[in-house]
């Protein structure tokens, strides 16, 4: 939206004097003395927050939160310019008429989107064309279309549509290929490149929620665009004494239309590939003997953005193009030693005109159309002019410039020169940011620090001093508990860590960052010393160094401890960058940081302006028969993560995919793997802990395998690699083979730490020694004989996977766990990307990441409602029995009870042990009399065999022998022997129903697909 500069006088002038006014909508004040008080509408102090009429002035003694007039207070509060303006126009009752930028309307797909982008710059679709090369034995040579119409699908492969293809060919006319990588590996797969580029840009939005017009294959890399003309050229070996560099392939094919040799990059950051120009581009340059590169920009190469807040960097747009025109000088002139190639280098731009032509294509199509040769004549003639400049290009020779120099050409040297340069804008906000410091226009239009240093600030002092000669020279003197109040009053100080240790931090409420190196703090120093002092000052401070500012001066820095959230055990909060979010049991709140009164660590806060879709999973529990159900909406349908963890909850996908009727028991299964999941990620995404439900996160596979052999690709670490991705986590490597007897095997744990992730746990995984960190306090060894505690109540919470069972027995081990188990719906012939097309996080958009934020708060939901939903037991319980057992005795007992004469039979145990170890001679020194026995109960409950089953009343099932305590005695001895009895359900029906012992569900899932 645009305000008249009409409409914006008249807002500010109706606003001028009403600061208090303007304050009292958004907090009450009581009037005390000559001055006001109340509750900061900031941080939300209720004690701190003053306005003085007399000065005009408002401030927050605890969060800083100052300023002197309506706009600086509402722009303060998180609100952009725009935003400033129409809420002072509806306080105040003005109306404006507001400039809505023109959205482009939707056409029908009859309308042919490639031939209109194409007509905008002048062009038609013979104009960019190509001659193909074939691999064919032949070597024929098509005309291919460059441009052409398309779109792409999820997986990104072409398939119909109106947005439009842009195809790749090198010098010699066949297809760009990339070789396509899997978790940061090539796979030798080779595919054709190629950019989309959208019709409506606004319904393709990157990570951070921005339009993009364009996307290529995900990690395919940049290439460079060669029109037909150019490959021409190139194969005839003409010379091309001057090439052009642009943004954007229509630009380089208009540019040739019009006899201007041109190539084309896909963003200006994109001129080199590996540290060095692209090899074609290289190729092109030697074989057309290329005298003059240039690297052309558009019209609105200086411009800064006209809807700054004050936390945005006013120079961010200006640097971006600066170290795109200092990467092309420095990778230009590596030609001159690795291929003995000289270049002139410039940098140029369109000149801004009346028709608002902002690339050389819009530049071709309006202004010069019909007058195409002017712009070729304005470039021989500004070339050989001193100052480089034409009618509708500017030129800047940057060949052996200096970087000093190259940021002077968008006033980047200096904040006063940048502010003046941009004035139109910056100095209708209250302060904006140049680098890492404020600034403002003062009442008098001069630019001025937005954090004066006050007197007792001023870390410098200035002697003089008379030589003998009476002449007067002026020293400096270095001042550091000035200069350590200065740093202190702009939110730098120590903060101590667990093990006694100091970090430094910057501190700009809410968030709270920390400083890593001490070279950071005495930059700011030193960058701010440039804007406000002499060069005789800073070159005090260069000669100082860290004997000004180093960490032993720098230990001299208050002490502080942020005032950081205190989690909650009914509430979750998830900060983003424009927003937070506040999760309960029964609802999901947004908030804006101008409400938030605790403080948080940067590294909490997300880069992406998350926002909340309907919901994506609808949960319902029946209480009476433990069972639930759920329904997805629509965008729940969508989420990939959400539909991810269905698949991999799924172990009758076999049954579905055969068209067999699945039980309404074994769907019913499934669905409390799914909610075990969600809740299960719920209790992971809490910072608050409870000491009732301290468990470590466990995932499974729960298809049977033998013990050692791994099944893997399951699924297990994505939801591992998710959690690095939302959480500050730690991983650990759980094939280490000692990993409880390393001293130092949480030496990357920090304070921000909420996630260990142990990854991929080995067989006989002692889980043993991570009780304590589960339910009580983590200590911790640091390398460097540091020793740290984190309270209970701070520390990280623990994710496992494991291709097997954890060892282990008893309420000490389960109360313990929140097992969760993975069906191998994926597996090493199926993986998610064959589903969704996709690589999960390092290739989703927007869209993804905000269903699964979505998806996080709503698992927190799940989780307040129904606290611990463990996954169905019989899978992991077999699992575990199995692994518990061994398969050298598993094996040997399915052979031995076999046989119907070993079964309600009375054996003696050394009868059966002497059989096993003669049939696993290894076994004897692992497997002794007492481990023996316990193994053929686990057996039993294995097969649905009942141990001992004389031991029962047959009519009853009830036991019949006590030992002296009064507990059931199964054990069968007389005469110094014992004897085992294997009962079947058959033999036995009264004892195995009082026992509720049934043939157990052991799937098996070997069979092949």
């Amino acid at each position: 939206m645009r305000i008249s500069k009409e409409d914006k006088e008249r807002i500010l002038q109706a606003a001028e004097g009403k600061l208090l006014e303007v304050i009292e909508s958004e907090t009450s004040l009581t009037k005390r003395g000559a001055s006001f008080k109340g509750k900061c509408p900031s941080c939300e102090e209720d004690k701190g927050f003053e306005y003085a009429p007399a000065k005009n002035i408002f401030k927050c003694f605890k969060c800083g939160f100052g300023g002197n007039s309506p706009v600086d207070f509402y722009m303060k509060l998180g609100k952009t310019y725009p935003e400033t303006l129409q809420l002072l126009a509806h306080q105040f009752n003005i109306f404006i008429e507001q400039e809505d930028e023109i959205q482009p309307a939707k056409k029908t797909a009859k309308n042919n989107y490639c031939k209109q982008l194409l007509q905008q710059s002048g062009l038609t679709e013979s104009d960019v064309q190509a001659k193909v090369f074939l691999q064919d034995e032949n070597k024929t040579t098509t005309v291919g279309r460059v441009f052409r119409s398309g779109t792409i699908n999820s997986r990104a492969e072409i398939i119909d549509g109106n947005d439009v293809i842009i195809e790749y060919y090198n010098l010699e006319g066949s297809p760009v290929m990339y070789e396509q990588y899997h978790k940061g590996k090539p796979t030798g797969k080779m595919k054709e490149y190629f950019r989309v580029r959208w019709q409506f840009p606004q319904e393709h939005l990157d990570k951070e929620g921005k339009p993009f017009k364009y996307r290529s294959p995900s990690g395919s890399g940049s290439f460079i665009y060669i029109p037909q003309r150019i490959r021409e050229v190139y194969q005839a070996g003409t010379e091309i004494p001057r090439l052009f560099i642009q943004e954007g392939e229509k630009k380089a094919e208009k540019a040739c239309k019009h006899g201007i040799p041109s190539v084309a990059i896909s963003g200006i950051h994109n001129i080199a590939s590996n540290g060095r120009l692209h090899e074609d581009l290289v190729n092109l340059i030697s074989r057309c003997k290329v005298k003059e590169l240039v690297l052309l920009f558009d019209a609105d190469w200086n411009d800064i953005s006209s809807n700054l807040g004050i936390n945005d960097l006013a120079d961010q747009r200006p640097r971006n193009f600066f170290y795109a025109a200092k990467n092309f000088k420095e990778y230009a002139n590596q030609l001159k030693n690795s291929r003995n190639i000289y270049l002139e280098l410039y940098i140029g731009n369109v000149q801004k005109n009346e028709n608002n032509d902002k690339g050389i294509d819009d530049l071709l199509a309006n202004t010069l159309k019909g007058n195409e040769d002017d712009l070729k004549n304005d470039i021989d003639y500004l070339i050989n002019e001193r100052s480089l400049t034409g009618k509708y290009l500017q030129l800047h020779k940057i060949t052996t410039i200096s970087d000093g120099k190259l940021l002077e050409l968008w006033s980047l040297h200096n904040a006063s020169e940048f502010a003046k340069r941009h004035r139109d804008i910056l100095q209708e906000l209250p302060e904006f940011r140049i680098g890492k410091h404020r600034w403002r226009f003062n009442a008098s239009g001069e630019i001025e620090s937005a954090q004066p240093i006050e007197a007792d600030e001023k870390f410098w002092e200035e002697i003089e001093r008379a030589d003998r000669s009476g002449n007067v020279r002026t020293e400096y003197r270095f001042r550091y508990e000035r200069c350590f109040r200065f740093l202190q009053n702009r939110g730098f100080s120590r903060f101590q860590k667990p093990d006694g240790e100091y970090d430094y931090i910057l501190t700009e409420h809410p968030f709270v960052k920390t400083v890593y190196k001490t070279d950071d703090i005495r930059d700011f120093v030193k960058d701010f010393t440039r804007e406000i002092a002499n060069e005789e000052v800073l070159e005090m401070l260069h000669r100082g160094g860290p004997q000004f500012l180093g960490p032993e001066k720098l230990s001299n820095l208050v002490k502080t401890i942020p005032a950081l959230e205190d989690p909650q055990r009914d509430r979750q909060m998830f900060y983003f960058s424009e927003n937070y979010w506040e999760v309960k049991k029964d609802s999901i709140e947004e908030h804006t940081y101008s409400e938030i009164s605790h403080q948080i660590w940067e590294d909490q806060r997300h880069d992406i302006p998350a926002r909340r879709t309907d919901r994506l999973i609808t949960v319902t529990h029946d209480e009476e028969n433990n069972v639930f159900n759920y329904t997805l909406s629509k965008a729940g349908q969508t989420c990939h993560f959400l539909q991810f963890l269905i698949n991999t909850s799924n172990f009758t996908w076999r049954k579905e995919k055969h068209g067999e009727e699945i039980p309404e028991e074994e769907l019913e299964e499934n669905r409390a793997h799914l909610i075990s999941k969600l809740c299960g990620i719920g209790y992971m995404m809490m910072s608050a802990k409870d000491r009732s439900v301290s468990r470590a996160l466990v995932a499974m596979d729960g298809k049977q395998s033998e013990v050692g052999l791994s099944n893997g690709r399951s699924g297990k670490s994505i939801i591992g690699e998710m959690f690095k991705q939302v959480l500050p986590a730690i991983s650990i490597n759980g094939k280490y083979k000692d990993i409880d007897a390393d001293n130092f095997l949480w030496d990357e744990m920090t304070v921000k730490t909420k996630i260990v992730f142990i990854d991929d746990v080995r067989t006989n995984f002692p889980f043993e020694f991570l009780f304590a960190n589960i339910t009580g306090d983590w200590s911790v060894n640091y390398k460097g004989n540091r020793r740290a505690t984190f309270p209970f109540h701070r520390s990280p919470k623990i994710y496992i996977t494991t291709n097997h069972a954890l060892n282990g027995e008893g309420s000490s081990y389960n109360d313990r766990q929140w097992k969760i188990a993975f069906s191998d719906y994926y597996n090493d012939s199926h993986k998610p990307v064959d589903d969704f097309g996709v690589l999960f996080f390092d290739d989703w958009d927007f869209e993804q990441w905000n269903l699964l934020w979505n998806l996080l708060a709503e698992c927190v939901q799940l989780y307040l409602r129904f606290g611990v939903v463990q996954s169905p037991s019989e899978r992991i319980e077999n699992r575990q029995l199995r692994q518990s057992m061994g398969e050298d005795f598993l094996a040997w007992a399915e052979e031995y009870f076999s046989s119907a004469e070993k079964l309600n039979v009375r054996i003696p145990r050394k009868e059966i042990y002497d059989n096993f170890v003669e049939y696993a001679p290894e076994q004897r020194r692992y497997t002794g009399a007492t481990i023996f026995k316990k193994k053929i109960q686990k057996y039993c409950h294995w097969k649905g065999l009942i141990f001992n089953p004389h031991k029962f009343d047959p009519t009853t099932g009830d036991p019949m022998f006590f030992d002296k305590d009064g507990r059931p005695d199964y054990d069968d001895k007389s005469g110094g022997i014992e004897y085992f009895m294997l009962g079947s359900i058959e033999q036995y029906a009264a004892v195995a129903e009082k026992l509720n012992i049934e043939i157990p569900f052991i799937p098996n899932d070997d069979k092949p697909f």
